[in-house]
């Protein structure tokens, strides 16, 4: 897992954008099939505890080995996960939470409601999409 620094924004219309630094883990192909086998292994764990139970068994193993087959394959499409960190939002000033969970399967801004104040705010990540991109640009320079 490669770590670097990007720049996180949250923007919302009519107000200053906030701009703050963090770190985005890229996942390369054996860290995403290892996510998956994890993702997976808990579906399947969580399913054998419903061997037991009468009637719930019935619908509650195939949901859940469904549910752990569909979020296996999107742990497949995951290229990494922006570190979790706190940055204030551009209307109201309180702080928001945004990275950490399963990850993320492209670079594009994402829609993200405040907190507090429940407005509509559009989550940025800024940064070298690729590292051949910055190599190329270094060598040319």
């Amino acid at each position: 897992m490669r770590e670097r620094e990007v720049i996180v924004s949250l923007t919302a219309p009519g107000a200053e954008p906030v701009r703050v630094p963090g770190t985005f883990q890229e996942f390369t192909l054996a860290d995403r099939v290892r996510r998956s086998g994890m993702v997976m292994l808990v579906a399947v764990l969580l399913a054998a505890t419903l061997i037991p139970i009468p009637i719930i068994h019935l619908l509650g193993i195939p949901l859940l080995l469904g549910t752990g087959v569909v979020l296996s394959i999107r742990q497949l499409a995951m290229i990494g996960r922006l570190k979790a960190l706190k940055i204030a939002c551009p209307k109201c000033g309180e702080p928001n939470r945004v990275g950490g969970g399963l990850g993320r399967s492209s670079m594009a801004p994402r829609e993200h409601s405040c907190e507090s104040c429940r407005r509509a705010l559009t989550l940025s990540i800024e940064g070298e999409t690729a590292p051949s991109v910055a190599a190329t640009a270094a060598h040319t320079s």
